[in-house]
Parts: C-alpha cells; sequence; structure tokens
C-alpha cells in the first residue's frame, strides 16, 4: 500500500479550532485522536478486503505479516501503519491437489475467480509446497510464491476500501471528539 491520506477539508479545521478556541490544545487533540483511531482500523480494513479479494489463508496471512503503527501525537499529527514481511508460499493460496503425490497438474488461484495450471510443478512431501524444476536435471528446485501482505493490501480494490473506511471513521471520530472535549472529557 503506497499510502492511505486522510483529508480533512479546510472549512472543518476552521470550525475545529472555533469550536476548541478555549480547550488548551483542543484541536490538536480531537485531530490526534480521531487520526489513531482511523489507524487503528486500517488493519482490520486491509485484512478484510484483503480477503475479499485473494484466497490466502489467514493464518498465513498473519504469520507472514509484520504491522507497525505510528501513531499521531499533539505535536506531530501524522501516523501510518506499515505492512512489511515475506511473500507467502503458493500452496497456502487455493491450491488443488491439496497434498502431495499423485501425477495431477497444480491449479493454483491466488486471486478469488482467477487461477493457472502449472504443467511443470509438483507437490513435494517434506516440505509441502508447491515446486518447479529450474533445469532439465532433477535437482535443483525452486518453491513457487504467492504475493506479501504489503503487495495484496497495495492493490487498487483493497487500498481504496481500505483509504474509503479510514476516511470514514477519521470524520466520524472528529465530531465524537469535538464533543468529548467541549465536555470536559480527555484530561
Amino acid at each position: 500500500m503506497n499510502g492511505v491520506g486522510i483529508e480533512i477539508s479546510a472549512e472543518t479545521m476552521e470550525r475545529v479550532q472555533t469550536l476548541l478556541a478555549n480547550v488548551p490544545k483542543g484541536a490538536e487533540r480531537a485531530y490526534m485522536n480521531a487520526i489513531n483511531r482511523g489507524l487503528s482500523r486500517v488493519k482490520t480494513a486491509a485484512w478484510q478486503g484483503i480477503k475479499q479479494v485473494y484466497t490466502v489463508q489467514a493464518a498465513a496471512l498473519n504469520a507472514a505479516t509484520n504491522t507497525r503503527i505510528q501513531k499521531a501525537s499533539t505535536g506531530n499529527l501524522a501516523g501510518f501503519v506499515r505492512f512489511a514481511g515475506y511473500k507467502i508460499p503458493l500452496y497456502k493460496f487455493k491450491v488443488s491437489p491439496k497434498q502431495p503425490g499423485g501425477k495431477k497438474l497444480v491449479r493454483a488461484s491466488v486471486k478469488k475467480g482467477g487461477g493457472a495450471t502449472f504443467e511443470s510443478a509438483f507437490m513435494k512431501s517434506g516440505h509441502i509446497g508447491v515446486f518447479e524444476r529450474e533445469g532439465r536435471k532433477r535437482l535443483p528446485v525452486s518453491e513457487l510464491m504467492g504475493l506479501s501482505a504489503a503487495q495484496m493490501a497495495g492493490e487498487e480494490t483493497v487500498s481504496r476500501q481500505v483509504q474509503e473506511e479510514a476516511q470514514r471513521l477519521v470524520n466520524e471520530r472528529l465530531e465524537h471528539e469535538i464533543d468529548r472535549l467541549l465536555n470536559g472529557y480527555g484530561g
């Protein structure tokens, strides 16, 4: 995901400044809390979007991904969520046959509704996976890989869904934070 940008209009910023003028750092605190709540939903929205578009197993996605959240503060109203990790083995997506053995062709689908047949691929026991020979000899073999979480989250449909969800939540939470601070809550 190249980045999800949250926009707060100049009109909204002016309104927040006016409403919270008598609250110490009120506007900054309202923005910070709203942004941080939006950041907390980015991972959830990304996972939901990935599961709608891709056939990856949830456990494999979680195990292969490192998510880092940098929260906003009153001094720095920027925050981010970073997905990192490694490519997930192809057999953790939709693959048939599911177990090694036999002479069946391997068919794999990374995206829902898609798929391809690998004529020279095979399932190998011992270390379960989908493999292809790299040359004419028996060895070496290489394991076929799918995508990483960052690549899947960066897919246009997924990133657009995450953007919309984060923007909606920040707008909603900003109103809540204004009310909360005007009523004397929040320190």
